[in-house]
Order: structure tokens, then sequence, then C-alpha cells
């Protein structure tokens, strides 16, 4: 599996609120894929949210490089109830980075070292 790779895991194709198909950024892409502008197997969504799960206070003791569990959920909103819904789950892992600090503005002290 490559780093940014996931694999759906559940896709909902109808509102759990009225059973409609009728979605926001839906529309708009099917509009899109009509005029050739996005691929067929493009699902969109109004956003989309998840993240790494991981232990923050273990995540110090993890060696960069480790696999580490990652998910998301791609949402939108039915257009004939309103209900916000998932329209797709997915899963995967991907390689844990190492975390840089911001610069600091010009004529800062430097942080202390721990050690």
């Amino acid at each position: 599996m490559s780093d940014n790779e996931q694999h759906i895991i559940a896709e909902f194709d109808k509102c759990p609120g009225c059973g409609s198909t009728n979605r926001l950024a839906g529309s708009v892409a099917d509009e899109q894929k009509a005029k050739g502008l996005l691929g067929e197997d493009w699902k969109m969504g109004i956003y989309q949210m998840g993240g790494v799960i991981v232990d923050p206070t273990k995540v110090n003791q993890m060696l960069v490089g480790t696999r580490v569990p990652v998910v998301s959920a791609l949402v939108d909103v039915c257009l004939d109830c309103g209900t916000i819904y998932a329209v797709r789950l997915e899963r995967g892992e991907r390689a844990l980075q190492a975390v840089q600090m911001p610069p600091l503005p010009p004529g800062s002290p430097m942080p202390p070292m721990s050690g």
C-alpha cells in the first residue's frame, strides 16, 4: 500500500433520512462528469474528515517510518431533506513522518534543548 492509499470500507448512495440520491456536491460532480471535466470514478462530497489513529502520548516513542492507521469520511448533504451524511468511509495506513518545528521569527531566542 502506498503512503496515501486508502481502501473503501463502506459507501452510502442514499440519504439515511429520506432515501434520496440527490446530494449537493454529488449533483455538481455529475454536471462536471457530463462535461468531461471529472472522471466517472470520482465521488465528491462537501468535505472530507479523518486522520491518523495514534495515541499522542506515545507518538514520540515511535520511529519515523512506522506504519500507523488512517481513517477518513467523505461527507455530503441531501438536497431533499438537508441531512448531512457520510457517502464514503475509508481506512488505510501511512508512514509516520518527522515533525518539523516552524521557523522562529528573526531575533527570537532558541528554545531550550531537552536532554
